[in-house]
């Protein structure tokens, strides 16, 4: 090898040398750099970090009631003290029965740390305390609580129930979407001209109008009042309107203006068959033919019994083979009895005043009978008549300003219903086929 070459191939590997040393040196600060750049940010938490973990409150959380929960246990087990829960509680007792809270009913509070660190400041409660009000508790700047009860705002409607009969009215008429309550209503007022077993046939037709209040803010919704109902048994229309005359309570009307509601009660119980009717009959027991001088119904034990109509209870104990046994007075020289009850209702006895509806006892089996039942019996100056062909006339019979402002009313629901009955049917031309 010349002089040369060795010269060259020398002046190669020195810088080669150097360029490695220098790429050695750059690498390796980088890397340190980075590993305490690393091992900073490890060990010293950022202050954005720092907040995040703090949760300063107030806080606020929904609470539902379980069986066995008080007021007073819920609000001790977030941790807020015995003695503000028993402050908050009596606040709370001035506007609403703690006792009245049921499961599954929901409490709404705002709660903040305690100045000690240890236990929770309730600020503030609300619930519901019913459809229509809602509860709020606040604890004031001076750290008393002040309770308020709120009327909701409830959304106003009504509702147009209408239907063929063909099981029967009852399971029709809530299968068409009617409420149970509005139907109870419907044939209550009807109880005194229809007869439930045997003039409603498959073919019938019935309506329900009724108001509803409906809470948007929970889609909770209760029916109002029955203000119309009709029904159409052999082609013969029975309808009422609800009403309240000026002075007077509120009842049930005919288009004519006179009263559904009877002096007194064809069947003063309800989901009761008639098992043995006025007359001759050969007696059960006995065995011999003997004058029934009133009607039985058949009824489980326990079974209400109502007033037929207003009046004072003149007997009211047992009495020879009637059993248990009570008798009503009523004006006009008319009388009711109740026999062989298994028991009266409370505060029902001699000489007190009852109303036409009340319950004063209850079926059952007590003297000389085979069965439980009611045996009712209607008597008119002394002599027994049967009760299920008395003719009455009504309660009360609008006149004068009273039937004007009727009829008013009545026009007034007849326009809700076109109106409703306008506005869900479909356009003109609006193809409603498949």
């Amino acid at each position: 090898m010349t002089p040369s070459k060795r010269k060259v191939i020398l002046i190669a590997l020195c810088l080669f040398t150097a360029y490695a040393i220098v790429l050695f040196i750059f690498f390796n600060k980088s890397f340190d750099h980075d590993s305490e750049k690393a091992e900073t940010s490890t060990s010293v938490p950022s202050q954005e970090e720092d907040t995040a973990t703090v949760d300063e409150g107030p806080y606020d959380e929904t609470l539902t009631i379980t069986e066995g929960d008080t007021l007073a246990s819920i609000l001790n087990r977030i941790g807020i003290p015995s003695n503000q829960a028993h402050e908050a509680i009596t606040a709370l007792s001035t506007v609403f029965n703690p006792k009245d809270l049921k499961i599954d009913q929901e409490v709404y509070i705002i709660y903040d740390l305690h100045p000690n660190g240890e236990n929770y400041d309730l600020k503030f409660l609300r619930l519901r305390a019913d459809f229509d009000y809602d509860v709020e508790l606040v604890r004031t700047g001076g750290g008393l609580f002040q309770a308020t009860k709120y009327k909701k705002e409830l959304k106003h409607d009504y509702v147009n129930v209408e239907g063929d009969i063909k099981v029967s009215l009852y399971a029709d008429a809530l299968r068409a979407g009617a409420s149970p309550k509005m139907l109870y209503a419907m044939i209550k007022a009807f109880s005194y001209d229809v007869d439930f077993q045997r003039d409603i046939q498959p073919g019938s037709q019935f309506s329900l109008f009724y108001d509803t209040y409906k809470d948007e803010e929970s889609g909770l919704e209760r029916p109002g009042e029955l203000l119309y109902a009709k029904l159409l048994l052999d082609d013969k229309p029975y309808e009422l309107y609800r009403f309240q005359a000026p002075g007077d309570v509120p009842g049930y009307y005919t288009a004519s203006g006179e009263a559904v509601r009877k002096e007194l009660l064809k069947t003063p119980i309800d989901g009761a068959r008639i098992n043995s009717g006025f007359g001759n009959r050969k007696h059960p027991i006995l065995g011999y033919t003997k004058m029934h001088k009133g009607v039985d119904f058949a009824a489980p034990k326990g079974t209400p019994i109502m007033a037929a109509g207003d009046g004072i209870v003149e007997r009211c104990g047992p009495y020879s083979s009637y059993g248990n046994y009570i008798c009503i007075r009523h004006k006009g020289n008319m009388k009711t009895a109740y026999a062989h009850l298994s028991r009266y209702a409370k505060g029902v006895t001699n000489g007190i005043k009852v109303r036409q509806g009340q319950v004063i006892g209850y079926v059952g089996a007590t003297g000389r009978t085979t069965g439980p039942h009611l045996h009712f019996e209607l008597i008119h100056n002394g002599q027994h008549i049967n009760p299920q062909k008395i003719t009455q006339l009504p309660a009360t019979k609008l006149t004068g300003k009273a039937l004007v402002a009727f009829k008013a009313f009545m026009a007034k629901i007849e326009k809700i219903k076109k109106d409703r009955e306008e506005a869900q049917r479909p356009p003109e031309g609006t193809f409603t086929g498949v």
